[in-house]
């Protein structure tokens, strides 16, 4: 196996959005670079209906492609949100910013658009060769020798690289393949919700559904996300308990399905001319959590994104945190010099602590978007958490400030929140909480909600790239 990358010969397995941008990075550093993904070259065919929310870029993911020339031409696909619109079952909104300052935003983009674009890119370069249609069937981790299948005309390929990357997704062949055998830990958790993906075309909801911002109608224990797209399209997500009543398993007939959004979503049915339709032929998705260790075999085999690390979607941080894998995998392999083992042990080490961290960071935002982003609790604290920003920027940074506007490590991001709400209860901030929560309370009640169907914030805003907090030496020491 040769050291000098202009030698060396990498596969990825997976040609999804973190293998795509893995196999750029690469190729700059001068290896020639295979990627093999099962399904068709999305580029040329359909692409599967009805198994995608939205992405979001935040800020570890615009500097991953900022690091490869590649952020301009992504913003240029995206839709600025700049908060959050909380539709009440009454028809009442309230919007929720997502910072301080109009530099703090998420950029929403169809999942296969970006896809596409990260496809041509790694096309574009000499040392980069993608193949679709290929299954990988078994790999022998001692030789590093992958076997895969053309699903088009049956054939075989066996490839023998200098080393091989799992990019393949929640349900990794590769992860299976290079645990045989091991003392391997693995653990997978399904919520008991999924989701359909639901769609409002392009024009329906324009002066209904703001531009810059995303959507939801949260009902507790079930709830609506809308993110809007550059065509003036609206892509949503119905999120429901698989049993029980409402669920997926309830909402059967025309009559259930119109008659449940009727009840529930009454200000985003007539959007929806295709409701029931989508209802009945997109699939229901499920969503995984996923942990696992070790990450790595010797020098031969390593996993990044959903393959080691796959989280629910309510922190809009997984395509994150793949592409910050990507960042930190590249350093590791050019910094340890040859040695690819310890660099891969270096990769494992410096971001498992921290994608488990945001594995619970997701799970906890799915309870505070379905159950909690209405309450005067939740919008109090969030008042004060800014209020406390502007006078102390670095000191009191809020949670999703931190995880979503800077590139801090997701497990420092909670041990700083952990920190600071220590230093709230002893300086009585919880008690100035509830006296703001109350305030609200008395406000509602007497008709002074000047919160409610507020149009004046959604000017569209022109891309400036944020302020992205470096990710430095002591940074990935923690």
């Amino acid at each position: 196996m040769s050291n000098n990358p202009t030698q060396a010969s990498v596969c990825i397995i997976g040609a999804g959005l973190g293998g795509s941008l893995l196999a750029i990075y690469l190729a700059r550093q001068g290896y020639q670079v295979e990627v093999y993904e099962r399904r068709p070259d999305m580029r040329k065919e359909p692409v599967e209906r009805g198994r995608s929310i939205n992405m979001t870029l935040a800020a570890r993911g615009l500097q991953a492609l900022d690091n490869v020339g590649l952020l301009e031409s992504v913003i240029d696909q995206t839709t600025p949100l700049k908060g959050r619109m909380i539709h009440a079952i009454d028809g009442a909104r309230t919007f929720q910013p997502y910072g301080k300052n109009k530099d703090e935003v998420i950029h929403s983009i169809v999942r296969n658009k970006l896809n596409i674009k990260l496809l041509d890119a790694a096309e574009e370069l000499p040392n980069v060769k993608l193949f679709f249609n290929h299954r990988c069937l078994n790999i022998d981790k001692e030789s590093g020798t992958a076997h895969l299948r053309d699903e088009k005309n049956s054939r075989s390929t066996t490839i023998n690289p200098s080393f091989i990357i799992g990019a393949d997704g929640a349900f990794s062949t590769v992860r299976q393949q290079m645990h045989k055998g091991m003392r391997a830990y693995y653990q997978q958790e399904f919520l008991d919700w999924g989701y359909k993906e639901l769609h409002i075309p392009s024009g329906v909801g324009s002066g209904l559904i703001e531009d810059n911002a995303l959507h939801i109608w949260p009902r507790g224990d079930f709830m609506l996300l809308a993110m809007p797209n550059r065509d003036q399209s609206v892509t949503c997500a119905c999120i429901l308990p698989f049993e029980g009543d409402p669920s997926f398993g309830s909402l059967k007939t025309e009559k259930q399905i119109i008659d449940f959004f009727k009840e529930q979503f009454p200000d985003a049915l007539p959007l929806m001319p295709n409701l029931v339709e989508d209802f009945h032929h997109n699939p229901i998705v499920e969503m995984i959590t996923t942990s696992t260790h070790p990450w790595h075999y010797k020098n031969r085999i390593v996993l990044i994104g959903d393959a080691c690390h796959a989280v629910v979607p309510f922190y809009g941080q997984g395509m994150n945190a793949a592409f910050e894998d990507c960042v930190v995998l590249t350093e590791c392999i050019t910094n340890a010099g040859g040695d690819l083992e310890a660099g891969f042990a270096q990769y494992q080490e410096l971001r498992k602590k921290h994608t488990d961290a945001l594995a619970k960071l997701s799970k906890d935002n799915f309870v505070e978007l379905r159950k909690r982003s209405q309450s005067p609790m939740f919008v109090a604290r969030k008042k004060i958490e800014v209020a406390l920003n502007r006078l102390f920027p670095q000191a009191w940074m809020p949670l999703y400030t931190m995880v979503t506007h800077t590139t801090i490590p997701y497990a420092e991001a909670l041990d700083r929140l952990h920190r600071r709400n220590r230093i709230a209860r002893y300086f009585g901030i919880d008690l100035l909480l509830l006296l703001v929560a109350g305030l609200m309370v008395v406000g509602r009640l007497l008709g002074f909600d000047n919160l409610r169907n507020r149009r004046d914030r959604f000017r569209p805003l022109p891309f400036r790239r944020p302020l992205i907090a470096p990710l430095t030496k002591s940074d990935r020491q923690n």
